[in-house]
C-alpha cells in the first residue's frame, strides 16, 4: 500500500508541484520576463494576470481551493480506487461504491504552510538528537481518510468546480478552513488508517436529502507519535489510537494536513 501511495504522491501532482496549485500564472515565451506575486483583494473571484513594471508578470495568489474531477479511467482515478478498497475490511469485495472523486487543487500559501511545518517538525526531530529518525526525514508523512460528508456533489460530471458556501457541506467547510475549526482546536483532527471506519458514524447525517458519504484523502505530516495510554502529549505531534481492526491518528495541527482528493461513495 505505502509504495502505491508513494506512486500516487510522485506522479499525479498530489498539490507537491506549482502546476497542481489554483492560481497558476500562465507561461511566458520571452525568458527576460519574471513572475512576481500580488496578494488577492477581497471580492476578487478568481486570479487575476497582468504585466508589472520592468515586464514581470505579476499574478495575484489564490486563496480558495478548487476541485477537478477524476474521471472512470483516468489512471490517477483507479490508483485512489485502489487506495481506498484496499484499505476496507474486505479489500477483495468491497461493500463500499464510489461514486465520484475530486482531486483536491490547493492553493500555494496552503502547499507553503505543509512544507514550512514539515521543516518545523523535521528540526524540531534533529535537535531531539536523532530519536525519531523518520521525522527527520520528511517529517514522518503518511496518508490518511478522513470521513465526512457533502452536501454539494452532483453525479452530473463537471470537470472544474469551486468550493460550495453550504454551511452544512463539512467537505467544502473543513477545506476551505484549512481544518482550523472551533471542532478541530478543541478535539483536534481524527484520521483513520482505514476506510471502514470512516463509515459508522455519518449514517445518520447521509440520510439527509442531497447528503453524500465522502472521504478526504490526506497527506499528513505526523511527526512524533505518542500513543495514547502513555498519557503524557505534550511534546509529541499527534497521538496514535487503536481501533477494531485499524489505528486512528489525533493530529493537532492544521498545518500537518494537506487534502488531496475528495472520495464520494455510498
Amino acid at each position: 500500500m505505502h509504495a502505491v501511495w508513494l506512486y500516487l504522491k510522485e506522479n499525479v501532482n498530489c498539490g507537491s508541484k506549482l502546476a497542481d496549485v489554483a492560481g497558476q500564472p500562465r507561461l511566458l515565451h520571452n525568458k527576460e520576463r519574471s513572475y512576481t506575486y500580488e496578494k488577492e483583494k477581497p471580492g476578487d473571484a478568481k486570479p487575476v494576470y497582468r504585466l508589472g513594471m520592468g515586464n514581470k508578470l505579476i499574478f495575484r495568489r489564490s486563496y480558495y481551493a478548487q476541485y477537478h474531477e477524476l474521471v472512470l479511467g483516468d489512471p490517477s482515478r483507479n490508483i485512489v480506487e485502489m487506495i481506498f478498497h484496499r484499505a476496507s475490511e474486505n479489500p477483495s469485495n468491497p461493500s463500499r461504491k464510489i461514486k465520484k472523486i475530486l482531486k483536491v487543487k490547493n492553493s500555494i500559501e496552503i502547499l507553503e504552510r505543509f512544507e514550512k511545518y514539515r521543516d518545523e517538525v523535521k528540526k524540531k526531530a534533529y535537535e531531539q538528537c536523532k530519536t525519531h529518525p523518520r521525522s527527520m526525514v520528511d517529517g514522518n508523512e503518511v496518508l490518511r481518510f478522513y470521513g465526512t460528508t457533502m452536501t454539494c456533489c452532483s453525479l452530473k460530471s463537471k470537470q472544474i468546480s469551486e468550493l460550495c458556501k453550504d454551511p452544512f457541506c463539512r467537505v467544502c467547510r473543513l477545506i476551505q478552513s484549512n481544518f482550523n475549526t472551533e471542532y478541530t482546536k478543541k478535539h483536534g483532527i481524527e484520521l483513520s488508517t482505514s476506510s471502514r471506519d470512516i463509515n459508522d458514524y455519518m449514517v445518520d447525517s447521509a440520510k439527509v436529502k442531497k447528503t453524500k458519504r465522502a472521504a478526504i484523502v490526506c497527506r499528513t505530516i505526523a511527526g512524533w507519535i505518542n500513543t495514547e495510554v502513555d498519557g503524557t502529549h505534550e511534546h509529541c505531534d499527534s497521538i496514535r489510537s487503536q481501533g477494531m481492526g485499524s489505528q486512528f491518528l489525533n493530529i493537532r495541527s492544521p498545518s500537518a494536513i494537506l487534502p488531496c482528493f475528495v472520495i464520494v461513495f455510498t
